[in-house]
């Protein structure tokens, strides 16, 4: 009994978020691209570099990108109680044809 109530106060407890940036207008052809990051100890430490937009778009433009730790980001983190110590979350970015 005792473990099921931890196990239903850890679920309660952790939650999911997204932050999502726009460019402009939002355009119907783009391409869509997904990729994660990581940080450890509660997001003081980035394990990947910071995602670089004008190079993963190349020659084009971003168009908007998502932030979000999802789910699976939340089976796949490793943490003790009050410290995480490897959080992933997903980054899904999409770019465009310049509209200049």
């Amino acid at each position: 009994m005792k473990k099921t109530i931890v196990a239903l106060c850890t679920l309660v407890v952790t939650g999911c978020g997204t932050m999502k940036f726009e460019n402009g207008p939002k355009m119907e052809e783009t391409v869509v691209r997904e990729q994660w990051h990581h940080l450890g100890f509660n997001g003081l430490i980035e394990f990947s570099k910071p995602m670089n937009v004008d190079y993963n778009c190349a020659n084009q433009q971003w168009d908007s990108i998502t932030v979000e730790r999802t789910f699976i980001n939340g089976l796949a983190s490793l943490s003790w109680p009050y410290v995480s110590i490897y959080s992933p979350w997903t980054i899904v970015y999409e770019c465009r044809e310049p509209i200049d």
